[in-house]
């Protein structure tokens, strides 16, 4: 997609894709590719965003694309890593939203789908300013989702101190729902990848009267994919909570 028209731009350290709309911007989207993937890979998805009427923003994840690589179908590198690359995302995720913050960015955004949906949830917890989150095929339910991997792949549980670390950054231990703001999950129930488990252990444990401010859908018949019943849904959920009133 190198004939997408874009320009970079660097926020908190990280050269980020800037994709604009056509026309008045709606609000501004931050979007965050998967494991294994890159922001021009993305460049695609963030055409149909900013078709939507928003300013897309892509960031590049740590050891992705220009910051490195690594041997992504290696279950040991996944393991050394995964977590790494999440955190310093949501954290990098918030430090842009702070830089973006103003009346010219609109209200924000963020879409993530599998470790990119890792970080919007871990960004959306921590910082209040983003009204409105898509987590597609991804987790917000981090320490139960490790700890399931953990068993499946026969490895030692998480220590005391190991949890207590996880759960200080996981967004089922930071979330609560009192605001306006609105978090739309999207999984598809055959996902080999990332186990729809955590996203229902996520509801069942935070469950919410509002609709408008969590909802989850899910997709049968549908693996580790994004599909354009997920678009659709997103697009919806964006345009109820950026749009202005």
């Amino acid at each position: 997609m190198s004939g997408t028209n874009h320009k970079v731009v660097r926020l908190a350290g990280v050269d980020c894709l800037q994709v604009e709309p056509i026309g008045q911007s709606g609000g501004t989207v931050l979007l965050y590719h998967g494991w294994g993937s890159t922001q021009e890979s993305y460049l695609f998805f963030a055409s149909i965003v900013s078709g939507w009427g928003y300013t897309v923003i892509v960031p590049e994840l740590l050891h992705h694309g220009y910051r490195g690589t690594l041997n992504y179908a290696d279950p040991a590198v996944l393991e050394q890593t995964f977590l790494e690359i999440v955190l310093q995302g949501s954290k990098e995720a918030v430090e842009m939203t702070e830089q973006l913050g103003g009346p010219s960015c609109g209200k924000i955004g963020i879409i993530g789908h599998s470790a990119g949906g890792f970080v919007a949830a871990g960004a959306f917890a921590k910082n209040t300013d983003i009204a409105a989150a898509v987590v597609i095929n991804g987790s917000c339910a981090w320490t139960e989702f490790y700890e399931s991997y953990l068993n499946y792949a026969g490895k030692p549980a998480l220590s005391e101190e190991e949890r207590a670390a996880l759960a200080k950054h996981d967004p089922i231990s930071l979330l609560t729902f009192e605001d306006e703001r609105g978090l739309l999950l999207l999984h598809g129930k055959e996902d080999t990848t990332v186990p729809i488990h955590s996203q229902r252990y996520f509801m069942d444990k935070k469950a919410c009267a509002a609709p408008e401010r969590l909802r989850m859908v899910e997709y049968g018949g549908v693996n580790h994919q994004i599909t354009l019943k997920m678009l659709e849904q997103a697009k919806l959920w964006l345009d109820s909570h950026l749009r202005a009133n």
